[in-house]
C-alpha cells in the first residue's frame, strides 16, 4: 500500500466527509484501498450511470444500430408525432451526449414533477422540455439528456439498456446480477440509479483506461474513446486548479484539461478519475453533505478539493 489512501482520509475526517471507500489502480493493478463496509457492498453511483450509459451509446455504434449523427426524434415517431419546435428537430445523439440539446431546463430531478407525476417521461420529453436553443451551442447538464439516449438503444435494440448492457459490457466487466432503476414504462433510467461496489467503478475506468479493452476484451472501440475524451464543451462546473477553472465536458464525462484527466462525477461525491499519462484510476465513494434539496452545498466541494490535492497530485 502507498499510503495516499490513508493521507487522504484523514484530510476528509478533519472536515467530516463521509467516505465510504477509495481505491487506486496503477497499470491495471490495485496499489492501495480502503472500504468502510466488509464486502465492498454497492452504493448507488449516482451520475456515473451517465458515462455507463455512454458507453452504451458506443457499444450501438459499435453494432451499427445508431450513428452520432442521428437526429433523435426520427427513432421516436410516436412520441413526437405533434413536435414543430425547429430546434427540437434538430437534436442528434451527439448534441444528447455533450449535454448541448437546446434545453434550457434541466429535467427528470430526483425531485422534479415529471418524475413522481407522470408515467410516460418520453412523451413528456417531447411535449413539455424547453427547447430554446439550437442544439450543439449551449451547454446544460440535464439528466434528461442521459435518458432519452438510454430509450434511443432501446428502441434500435429491442431491449432497455441495462438488458442491453448486460452480456456486452456488465458481464465482461465482472458486474453481475446488475441493479438499474427503470422509469414507470420500465425504460433504464439511464441517468443515474446505477448501484456499483467500488471494484465495479473501478472496473469501468480501467475499460475506458485501456481505451475499449478490458483484460483482453474490447469492448468500445478506441476511436469512441478518444472522441469521448474530447473537451467538446466548456461546463459550469469546476475542478480545483489554483485557480480553479471550469471542467470541460466529454460524452457524458467531465474533463480537466490542465491536468491531463477525466472524470466521472456522481453527486454525494462519487467519482471515478482517470489518469492517461500515469495509468492511474482512482475510485471515491461518499456521502457528501447536501442541502435539503439533495445539492452538494459548495460551488467546489471540499470533498473534490482534498482528491485532487492528496490523490491526483500524489499519486
Amino acid at each position: 500500500m502507498t499510503g495516499l489512501v490513508e493521507g487522504f482520509l484523514k484530510k476528509t475526517e478533519e472536515k467530516k466527509l463521509y467516505v465510504t471507500a477509495a481505491q487506486i489502480r496503477k497499470e491495471g493493478q490495485v496499489i492501495d484501498e480502503w472500504t468502510r463496509f466488509t464486502g465492498k457492498p454497492r452504493f448507488e453511483a449516482y451520475s456515473i450511470s451517465k458515462t455507463f450509459a455512454a458507453a452504451g451509446v458506443g457499444i450501438a455504434i459499435k453494432e451499427g444500430l445508431i450513428t452520432l449523427d442521428d437526429r433523435i426524434v426520427d427513432s421516436f415517431p410516436e412520441e413526437s408525432y405533434d413536435l414543430t419546435n425547429e430546434n427540437a428537430l434538430k437534436i442528434t445523439v451527439r448534441d444528447l451526449l455533450t449535454m448541448t440539446s437546446g434545453v434550457s431546463e434541466r429535467m427528470f430531478r430526483r425531485a422534479g414533477y415529471e418524475r413522481k407525476h407522470e408515467r410516460d417521461w418520453v412523451r413528456y420529453f417531447f411535449k413539455h422540455a424547453p427547447f430554446l436553443n439550437e442544439p450543439g451551442t449551449t451547454f446544460l447538464y440535464n439528466n434528461a439528456n442521459a435518458y432519452i439516449l438510454g430509450c434511443l438503444i432501446e428502441k434500435k435494440s429491442g431491449q432497455n439498456l441495462r438488458e442491453y448492457l448486460r452480456y456486452r459490457l456488465f458481464e465482461p466487466l465482472e458486474i453481475h446480477n446488475v441493479e438499474w432503476t427503470s422509469c414507470p414504462m420500465g425504460h433504464t433510467i439511464a441517468a443515474n440509479a446505477l448501484q456499483l461496489s467500488m471494484d465495479e467503478v473501478g472496473n469501468f475506468g480501467q475499460l475506458l483506461l485501456n481505451k475499449g479493452v478490458y483484460k483482453g476484451k474490447c469492448i468500445l472501440s478506441e476511436a469512441f474513446i478518444d472522441d469521448m475524451f474530447v473537451p467538446h464543451y466548456e461546463s459550469n462546473e469546476f475542478v480545483p486548479n489554483d485557480p480553479p477553472v471550469k471542467a470541460g465536458y466529454g460524452y457524458q464525462i467531465w474533463i480537466d484539461e490542465a491536468n491531463d484527466l477525466v472524470f466521472m462525477w456522481g453527486i454525494l461525491g462519487q467519482y471515478c478519475i482517470l489518469i492517461p499519462k500515469k495509468n492511474v484510476v482512482i475510485s471515491v465513494l461518499s456521502l457528501e453533505p447536501t442541502d435539503e434539496m439533495g445539492h452538494e452545498m459548495y460551488p467546489l466541494s471540499p470533498l473534490r478539493q482534498i482528491i485532487w490535492k492528496e490523490l491526483v497530485m500524489k499519486v
